[in-house]
């Protein structure tokens, strides 16, 4: 086993510009793995605490690459702004008085239109409903729609022909005659790259899972899919390409050659508020302390000092389940904001012990050990 541990990066610039040569770096090492030493990008998996902020960026890098990606063991819908995009196309057609789901509509890759257009459009409708108030008899409400067909008749016809889909359509047929119309599906792709072909795809498996399964109108199928379809869970050990996993999904997966690149993020970046203060071990009932404010009290930080020694235990539980993983190689990144990072992090913690092992190479604060 060989672990290549990087030192951690200080914050010179932003943070999400070195947050993204960070990425770049892990990326570069893939590649020369894939092409210099000719492994299968198969046989790579990549390792992170929480999906955020590493997974997502990190596919797109490889994807930009011609690097064969399987993608993340979990893909939450609504983050992908195509999905949104779809998402709020139904809001407006439940709803067509909801200014703000059309305007974001109309800005997306659809119809692209600029601040300026949404402007001139608010703008229209403001001075329409002024001159309807100044008639005492008429109290009708002038919505963005309703001035759409003045200044933009040709995207008013496109967007009046959805609505009337939406009236009859069961879910996957409403979206497959939106995006197969006047070219919206290349549009999107060619606004937003070809990393969101997936996440479509999976939003219109669920569709059509939906419409065999479920009855219902557009308003139920939008309830149903925001409080528990929009997340997808992947099955990580047949897909094609580098894995990006969480470490907790990666239990009973191995791979050749594992990244380990979320390694500073601790327990204690995420405090609790609720605390568990006594069991009663007669009848299985907890009592718990909910505190959203810090606050002085002893029995506060008896119960904090608890919870959070259950939860290092447990995070470096995790660790192993991490470096267990690798069959053959293991390399371990870390990435900080502050030019200390936390005692307690796995890439502190690793930074540590490693050099003390048999076999140790150091090079340009490089750790390379090795098993062989």
């Amino acid at each position: 086993m060989i672990s290549d541990e990087t030192k951690i990066l200080p914050e010179k610039k932003s943070a999400a510009h070195m947050r993204k040569e960070y990425i770049r770096m892990i990326a570069d090492k893939i590649q020369s793995l894939v092409l210099d030493e000719k492994f299968s990008p198969n046989d790579i998996m990549v390792l992170v605490q929480r999906r955020n902020p590493f997974a997502t960026p990190l596919v797109n890098e490889l994807k930009s690459r011609n690097i064969e990606v399987a993608g993340s063991d979990r893909i939450v819908l609504p983050d992908f702004p195509a999905v949104r995009d779809l998402l709020n196309l139904i809001r407006f057609c439940i709803d067509p008085t909801d200014d703000y789901c059309l305007c974001c509509v109309l800005k997306s890759p659809f119809y692209r239109l600029n601040e300026r257009d949404i402007l001139e459009l608010c703008t229209a409708r403001q001075n329409a409903q002024k001159n309807i108030k100044s008639d005492e008899n008429n109290d009708r409400i002038v919505n963005v729609f309703d001035v759409l067909q003045d200044i933009r008749p040709d995207i008013f016809a496109e967007i009046s022909q959805i609505v009337e889909w939406s009236k009859t359509l069961a879910p996957y047929s409403f979206f497959t005659n939106v995006l197969n119309t006047n070219s919206r599906r290349e549009k999107m792709i060619a606004a937003l790259g070809t990393q969101i072909i997936d996440p479509l795809e999976e939003f219109m498996t669920i569709c059509l899972a939906y419409e065999r399964t479920q009855p219902g109108t557009l308003r139920h199928f939008l309830k149903w899919f925001i409080v528990g379809a929009s997340e997808i869970k992947r099955d990580m050990d047949t897909g094609a390409g580098v894995r990006i996993v969480t470490v907790h999904g990666s239990k009973g997966l191995e791979a050749p050659i594992v990244f380990l690149i979320d390694t500073v993020r601790t327990p204690r970046d995420k405090p609790e508020k609720i605390f568990e203060i006594d069991k009663d071990k007669s009848n299985d009932m907890t009592a718990w302390l909910w505190a959203p404010q810090k606050i002085a009290s002893d029995r506060l930080a008896v119960a904090a000092d608890a919870t959070m020694d259950v939860k290092i235990a447990e995070y470096y539980r995790l660790l192993y389940v991490a470096m267990t993983r690798a069959r053959d190689r293991l390399y371990v990144y870390g990435f900080s904001t502050t030019k200390s990072p936390p005692e307690i992090a796995w890439h502190t913690q690793l930074s540590k012990i490693l050099p003390d092992m048999p076999g140790v190479e150091l090079n340009n604060e490089i750790i390379k050990v090795s098993n062989v």
